[in-house]
């Protein structure tokens, strides 16, 4: 089984103060993750703000990305949409630019069947041969993917990985017990990044790994080798941040952390917006007080 690696980076798109991507920004924005840890990059996905993307945004950003990092780290593009045929024309599209899996999020907006999730899911695996995750987040979605959808999923169509953002460590749980032997699963969450990797998890799509990607690596790492008192040291260092990231709708959060502490990545697009001022301040010393 194609390994994506423990660290996943759900990377941001960086735009300038007209909209356009930052091609050049984006591409050291990708050397910095790999640089800090990440094993991949989930690029086009929530934290990616794919529903302001054109089908042209997204041929940049992977290629880029491509360009980038090369073989250094797993390039995972995020295909999904609401449309089964525009998920469909963005997977081929990835595909054939050479990443090296996809990941597809339960169809928003139409609240489809659990059978149409699957039906949507078999079309779009059907034009491609890489790995594919599937993106679970009812919170956004209003759908959650049920546990026997899941597991047609993964044993009837091949389905590689899981980013698990239900945020429901009961749900998790089953899920880890009925699937971790029969595919990757990947916590969506980071503020839950140690309870999945003590159930048995592969490892986190995380946003937080944009600023401290090194520390979530070393708690990883410290659940691994069985020093779960250097784990929790490490969540307790880190939980802070991982809740104010969402304080605000993301990723403005994260946005602003990384303009203020490595480089212009721009504001989101409408109709999400920057963080309040009133919120840059606390964000800023949430940061600063990291160990």
């Amino acid at each position: 089984m194609k390994d994506f690696g423990q660290l996943l980076t759900a990377v941001v798109t960086p735009f300038d103060q007209n909209g356009i991507i930052s091609t050049d920004t984006f591409w050291r924005l990708c050397k910095k993750l790999v640089h800090e840890k990440s094993d991949g990059i989930v690029l086009s996905g929530t934290t990616g703000e794919s529903p302001n993307l054109s089908m042209k945004d997204r041929e940049i950003l992977y290629s880029t990305a491509i360009d980038s990092v090369g073989n250094e780290a797993s390039i995972i593009a995020g295909t999904g949409t609401y449309s089964t045929k525009e998920t469909v024309e963005i997977t081929k599209m990835a595909t054939n630019l050479g990443v090296d899996g996809i990941m597809i999020v339960t169809p928003y907006y139409s609240k489809p069947s659990q059978y149409g999730i699957i039906k949507h899911f078999e079309e779009v695996s059907k034009v491609t041969d890489l790995p594919v995750m599937a993106y679970n987040i009812p919170g956004r979605t209003s759908k959650l993917i049920e546990l026997s959808t899941l597991e047609k999923l993964v044993d009837d169509i091949g389905i590689h990985s899981i980013k698990d953002a239900v945020g429901d460590l009961s749900f998790s749980r089953d899920e880890l017990k009925l699937l971790n032997e029969r595919c990757h699963i990947y916590c969506g969450n980071d503020n839950e990044t140690i309870e999945f990797m003590k159930m048995g998890a592969k490892g986190v799509v995380s946003v937080a790994s944009h600023i401290v990607g090194k520390q979530i690596k070393n708690l990883i790492t410290s659940v691994l080798d069985d020093k779960l008192s250097d784990a929790e040291d490490i969540h307790t260092n880190l939980i802070d941040l991982f809740v104010a990231l969402f304080q605000e709708p993301s990723p403005g959060p994260v946005k602003y952390l990384l303009t203020e502490t490595w480089e212009d990545v721009g504001q989101p697009l409408l109709p999400i917006t920057s963080i309040s001022p009133k919120f840059e301040d606390e964000l800023l010393n949430i940061y600063k007080e990291i160990k």
